[in-house]
């Protein structure tokens, strides 16, 4: 996410002078300059780059050279789909800044790391997302938060960032979920997931947006979560968390076939959210069911442990938490790569095929501005 360019820079005027700026005085991998790997030791090993000019599969040649976040999902005909955050491809005629990119992935077995094929959108690394404004103020850019298959349908959160603030700060407009029914070729926003944020710009640039509904400042960023296959849970889960990285994360549930219909937003609902007792129709009623701050929440049930994960990123550095249900109660946070190890981690997902006892999972440092493959023993933590 370009939020965490250094403060005196995004304050620099114009979106141009911005990207001079960047290009001259940035860090790495504005110059092509590839990152490394970070070194670690404990429950918790690195096992590659998975993007950038060090990465196995050189997706510079699609023109991803730079990209960060790297959330992943099951797209249910035989393919994982990898969205990323702003993206750059470093090129000779500039630093090709893109607000977001999807690519595929034929992978489904994280064990001896993770590879990714081509573009899902075309022939080169582009936003596939409503192309952003680029204007500070306004919509500075757009960034996905999670993904997700249903029936066939692909289906992407995002949100609209009006402005970056200091670092860990952001505002929103607005956040809302596009579908696709190619399989990720082409993408349309569902008019009835828009949650507009309570101080979105009034710009005409931007999409008519509904009014605020209370609550919808607490869904700005997302983590979707299906139920096992085997289960007979007929609701798809939907966390959500305010925009910036201080937020506990809240937590909705749709039937299949509202996936995405928000109170207010949409002609009808059926979504429902969790109280800390029991569920509710209003957004306003969705309780905390993981506490602290919660950034860039990733949840998933993990076959292995019979156990439903989320990992995040907490003040302490990337921690995972472990609960029988969706809604909790989820035990304390386990720390599983510190701020003493590696110091801006941040963006950290679940691959979804897990095959072992192990977890594999991507997080991007800001220093090297691409995601890395990680895998834990879960063995070790979950004693």
């Amino acid at each position: 996410m370009l939020g965490l360019v250094p403060r005196q820079l995004r304050h620099s005027g114009s979106v141009g002078l911005q990207r001079q700026l960047l290009g001259l005085l940035g860090p790495s991998w504005l110059k092509g300059i590839p990152g490394g790997m970070p070194s670690l030791t404990g429950n918790t090993t690195a096992m590659h780059i998975l993007t950038g000019p060090n990465g196995p599969d050189q997706l510079s040649k699609f023109g991803l050279a730079s990209t960060d976040l790297g959330f992943m999902w099951d797209a249910g005909d035989g393919r994982t789909l990898a969205v990323f955050g702003d993206s750059f491809s470093c090129g000779p005629r500039g630093d090709g800044w893109h607000s977001n990119a999807i690519f595929e992935s034929d992978d489904r077995d994280p064990s001896n790391g993770i590879h990714i094929t081509r573009p899902a959108n075309g022939d080169r690394s582009d936003e596939f997302l409503p192309r952003s404004l680029k204007i500070d103020g306004v919509e500075m850019t757009v960034i996905p938060t999670s993904g997700i298959a249903i029936d066939g349908v692909q289906y992407v959160d995002f949100m609209s960032v009006k402005k970056w603030g200091t670092p860990g700060n952001w505002t929103t407009n607005y956040a809302a979920t596009a579908k696709s029914t190619d399989g990720g070729k082409t993408w349309t926003v569902m008019e009835g997931s828009k949650r507009t944020n309570t101080n979105p710009s009034t710009s005409d640039k931007l999409p008519a947006l509904p009014a605020h509904v209370r609550g919808a400042e607490n869904f700005q960023m997302t983590a979707f979560a299906a139920p096992p296959a085997e289960s007979n849970d007929p609701y798809v889960y939907v966390y959500g968390t305010p925009n910036g990285r201080s937020g506990q994360a809240r937590l909705a549930r749709f039937p299949k076939d509202s996936f995405a219909l928000f109170p207010g937003a949409a002609a009808h609902s059926d979504a429902e959210f969790y109280t800390g007792s029991g569920w509710s129709p209003a957004m306003s009623d969705a309780a905390p069911v993981l506490d602290g701050k919660v950034s860039e929440l990733s949840v998933m049930y993990h076959p292995e442990q019979d156990a439903w994960l989320a990992l995040y990123e907490a003040p302490q550095g990337v921690v995972i938490r472990k609960a029988a249900s969706p809604e909790g109660p989820w035990s304390t946070p386990t720390t599983l790569v510190s701020r003493a190890q590696i110091g801006d981690l941040y963006g950290a997902f679940m691959f979804p095929h897990q095959v072992d006892k192990n977890l594999y999972w991507v997080a991007t440092t800001w220093k090297d501005y691409n995601p890395v493959v990680y895998k834990t023993d879960l063995g070790r933590v979950f004693q």
